[in-house]
């Protein structure tokens, strides 16, 4: 995230790397051994603040803790929190005590608009102290997929990944008995009580640089959502849309930031076999439609994810900031 070369400001990273969990476990919330490391990383990152006058932080339970330990020390240096998602747990105590935490940071940088109003809200603090940025990542794996994850055939598929919030059993009513081919990946849970239909492929914890090899190869990507999470797919959706691979997806909150409908992708309704199933064919089968959203994929990608663009951003951002 932050410039490698400014004629403005000095910037010093100290991640990633500090914290690592079990990234395929169904647990949300992390173990004790885990939660002594976070501690502690966040005690090193605090210590290190001192030398500077913004401090960066890399998501919301990683702020939470120096936000706590800012009431030993801030002063009138900067507290900004980036990736902000909204914490699960919402409600009652950790809400009450949300809202003393977060109160300290100085800035949100949220991946979607919708972040900003429940974030809010839930919190009591104003929106101007949100900034919304659509979600940035390095460039896809290149090469092609091992072939042990595709079709032995190597027929053309479309594919479907990550377990955030998602509804397989709608993805797999949907494409069942089509003259479609599939792949999903993602962690086992979200799949618990499925029945996996012949024209589909599944894997659990495949590595992320095999998942970019499969949106390479793909006709296009499909996700579908449950509703239980307000904000949720955006790495998945900017990796199809750096690749230029149309996206189908549930119509459902904060989506609208990243896939607009008939230009970079489908909208569907939520938990509707039927529509996906209409929506898959139609793009698998229409190359006029296929060709049209596959450029706005790519013209999305140009526009919204482009790293110098970003750090000519966070220069500025920085500047006002300390201003």
């Amino acid at each position: 995230m932050e410039p490698e070369e400014s004629g403005i400001h000095t910037y010093t990273s100290i991640g990633p790397g500090c914290w690592q969990t079990d990234l395929y476990g169904k647990r949300k919330h992390i173990g004790l051994k885990d939660l002594i490391r976070k501690i502690v990383a966040c005690i090193k990152v605090w210590t290190a603040w001192g030398r500077y006058d913004v401090l960066i932080l890399d998501s919301a339970i990683t702020g939470f803790f120096v936000s706590a330990l800012s009431f030993l020390r801030k002063g009138r240096r900067k507290l900004v929190i980036a990736s902000f998602n909204v914490p699960r747990r919402r409600v009652g105590f950790w809400k009450w005590l949300g809202r003393i935490m977060y109160r300290r940071v100085d800035h949100f940088i949220v991946h979607s608009r919708y972040d900003i109003e429940l974030s809010a809200q839930l919190y009591g603090l104003p929106e101007d102290r949100f900034s919304f940025q659509p979600f940035v990542r390095d460039w896809p794996a290149e090469g092609q997929p091992d072939d042990k994850y595709l079709f032995e055939d190597k027929r053309p598929f479309v594919f479907s990944f990550g377990s955030n919030a998602r509804d397989y059993e709608t993805f797999f009513r949907a494409i069942e008995g089509t003259d479609l081919s599939g792949i999903a990946a993602g962690k086992d849970f979200a799949f618990d009580g499925l029945e996996v239909p012949a024209n589909v492929r599944l894997f659990f914890n495949i590595p992320v640089p095999e998942c970019d090899r499969l949106v390479r190869e793909c006709l296009f990507t499909v996700f579908t959502f449950d509703g239980s999470e307000p904000s949720c797919g955006q790495i998945s959706f900017v990796t199809s849309l750096m690749l230029g691979k149309p996206v189908i997806c549930s119509d459902w909150m904060a989506v609208n930031d990243y896939i607009s409908d008939g230009k970079n992708g489908l909208l569907v309704k939520m938990k509707d076999p039927d529509d996906l199933r209409e929506k898959m064919t139609q793009l698998a089968h229409d190359k006029e439609l296929y060709e049209g959203l596959s450029r706005g994929a790519l013209a999305w990608a140009v526009e919204n994810v482009d790293e110098a663009s970003l750090h000519r951003k966070i220069d500025d951002f920085i500047t006002e900031l300390v201003s």
